[in-house]
């Protein structure tokens, strides 16, 4: 329970991290409002304050990966050739691992992560992002062998965490990165 006496705290952030606590505990579906606001000590009043619903919270909590994504998306359109585009790829390597505890929560989470995430996927949002990174390829290609192989090594660094989210969360971290970036390099062919 949250410290009664402690005024100056950021009840949102708080209201972020018990209810990730109980996301993984129980379970997003297992897991209430009213337990959220009696772990923290507050009211349902006061949490409705900070977030209207469970969705709203489990929003907040992934959105982090909007942020890592605009960014990956800005590096990218910034690289001039191959090279700079493996740095961009590498400095979302070591992302992954700033962020290891949002992983394992969306893993223990899946159903509930999913449905937020179909339902994001549908916005523009996802189109104009694609739509970016599709003319930043194309603009530091040297031709079309080299833009196919930049767009693998993309899936094969942005798809690590769909298709091994337990290697990611449970794994020796320096090696997952050598391997990722080797496998990067491989696939670039530099």
């Amino acid at each position: 329970m949250v410290d009664p006496g402690r005024r100056t705290r950021d009840t949102r952030a708080e209201i972020l991290d018990v209810a990730a606590e109980l996301f993984a505990e129980r379970g997003y579906d297992a897991t209430s409002l009213r337990e959220i606001a009696e772990r923290l000590g507050i009211t349902k009043a006061a949490l409705y304050y900070y977030f209207r619903s469970k969705d709203d919270i489990l929003a907040a909590l992934i959105a982090p990966i909007g942020a890592v994504l605009d960014e990956l998306v800005r590096r990218l359109e910034g690289a001039r050739d191959i090279d700079e585009w493996a740095a961009a790829l590498s400095w979302l390597v070591d992302t992954f691992f700033e962020h290891v505890g949002l992983f394992r929560f969306m893993l223990s989470n899946v159903h509930a992560v999913r449905q937020l995430h179909d339902a994001l996927h549908e916005q523009q949002d996802h189109v104009e992002l694609r739509d970016r990174v599709q003319a930043a390829a194309h603009s530091a290609a040297v031709d079309t062998p080299q833009e196919v192989r930049m767009f693998a090594a993309l899936a094969a660094v942005t798809g690590f965490d769909d298709w091994a989210p337990t290697l990611l969360t449970e794994g020796p971290p320096e090696v997952i990165r050598r391997e990722l970036r080797a496998a990067v390099d491989a696939i670039l062919q530099r």
